[in-house]
């Protein structure tokens, strides 16, 4: 790589990380000014919810076995013990042990 191809590709991931930092922090002073009634609450809930399952769903999908016997477990741990921290580590175990 020369010279000029690496100061642009470091320029180019120096302004992504710039607008996805500025993207969270303008993301949180607007919120911070807008009131959570209700119908906020429901479409921040919502999303968030469609946003994980954007992310989730390709890696069930094409992933290997691993990948989904860790959604099946931080899924049924979820839903029975409702601990996202419990149902992260299972889920992570889960495919440690069967890449193992």
């Amino acid at each position: 790589m020369n010279s000029p191809s690496l100061w642009h590709a470091l320029l180019a991931i120096g302004l992504l990380a710039a607008i996805a930092y500025g993207s969270r922090v303008l993301g949180l002073l607007v919120m911070s000014r807008v009131p959570l009634g209700p119908k906020v609450q429901r479409f921040v809930d919502a999303m968030s919810t469609s946003v994980l399952i954007a992310i989730v769903a390709p890696l069930i999908v094409y992933g290997d076995g691993g990948a989904r016997l860790a959604a099946l477990a931080t899924t049924l741990v979820a839903i029975l013990w409702r601990s996202p921290l419990l149902a992260i580590g299972l889920g992570m175990v889960a495919a440690a042990a069967w890449r193992w």
